[in-house]
């Protein structure tokens, strides 16, 4: 992690950038963050043309991906495989993941799930009857999905790393997207993978979301920042015409479905979407200050709400051995009706 943070270096505000906005290629940037929520150095930067926000400067591609690949999963859940508890929710995630996918899924599909973890979402899918593949980077935890929960069909991997062409009719990416250095060349990918008509289910965190403490936003696994439009614009862009947009309540994630499209969809259409979008990002993100987020009954009630999903957490897992055990419960207690607290990241 020092690793990462040591190539972020300082720019001042309302200059250029180290790189190109890659959305829509500018590089004249707004600083908008200067420390993760860590409070360590993390500079995040607000693109004056189009309003996306990205790390700037960014460490290297092979700096990143070892990142992935052996620190993410511990520098988040503090352990090298899933907890108790992180079987418990994370099955419950899963769970709530299913009623967006099932509408769309027709059997004989071949669906890949990229960013599996540890396999909750595709162990939830087979117990449901249907096998689908994934990829995850972290060594740890794709060797957890095929060793404890049986998923011989998750690979470590990468999703640059898959070759061929229209594999998959259906790709899911559930808080990933964010992750990935290269959001032109991932969305690329998706479509080339993807066969005629094949669809993206695809939910990114929100970046006018003011459910954290405005100095709990940023932190370094997060490379990019999206709000609607810019997530929209930029699947347009790359051949993708969107079928749907849900904003996640509480939380104000962004859930998008894409349809792979062979038509090219005209620069005045995206640059509709986009217009004004940066002044409407900056303003959000000014006014969300400290007093007024301790002045709101935000704070208040998600302390209330994390205290009491932890407690049961703690309640439901301190009779299990092993996670399989805590998945199997899970889903044979909450499967066709997942609490609210499922839906929170």
């Amino acid at each position: 992690m020092d690793n990462l943070l040591s190539h972020f270096s300082g720019i001042p505000a309302n200059t250029a950038a180290s790189m190109s906005c890659a959305l829509c290629g500018s590089n004249h940037v707004q600083v908008v963050g200067e420390r993760d929520r860590d409070g360590k150095p993390l500079r995040n930067v607000l693109c004056i043309a189009c309003g996306l926000v990205w790390v700037d400067p960014r460490p290297s591609d092979e700096n990143i991906d070892k990142f992935y690949s052996s620190e993410y999963r511990l520098r988040y859940k503090g352990a090298y495989q899933p907890k108790p508890r992180h079987c418990y929710r994370e099955t419950l995630r899963a769970i709530t993941r299913t009623k967006r996918f099932l509408p769309l899924y027709q059997p004989g599909m071949r669906v890949l799930d990229v960013g599996a973890g540890a396999g909750f979402f595709a162990y939830v899918l087979k117990r449901k009857g249907i096998l689908i593949e994934g990829i995850e980077p972290n060594e740890e935890y794709a060797s957890y999905a095929r060793t404890e929960l049986g998923l011989c069909n998750i690979r470590t991997e990468f999703l640059k790393d898959i070759e061929g062409n229209g594999c998959y009719d259906l790709i899911t990416i559930n808080h990933v997207f964010e992750h990935l250095s290269d959001p032109c060349l991932s969305m690329a990918q998706m479509h080339r993978i993807l066969g005629a008509e094949g669809r993206v289910i695809m939910e990114v965190p929100n970046i006018e979301a003011t459910y954290h403490a405005p100095n709990k936003i940023f932190h370094v696994g997060h490379l990019y920042w999206y709000n609607p439009q810019t997530i929209q614009a930029l699947a347009m862009r790359y051949g993708f015409t969107v079928d749907d947009v849900q904003i996640v309540p509480g939380t104000k994630h962004i859930n998008l479905i894409l349809r792979k499209s062979s038509r090219i969809i005209p620069e005045h259409d995206i640059n509709a979407i986009l217009s004004g979008n940066a002044a409407h990002v900056l303003s959000g993100l000014k006014k969300h200050t400290m007093l007024k987020y301790f002045f709101s009954h935000v704070p208040y009630v998600r302390f209330y709400k994390k205290m009491r999903q932890y407690s049961k957490e703690r309640a439901y897992t301190k009779n299990f051995h092993d996670g399989v055990s805590i998945v199997d419960a899970v889903f044979s207690e909450f499967s066709d009706w997942p609490p609210e607290s499922s839906l929170r990241y």
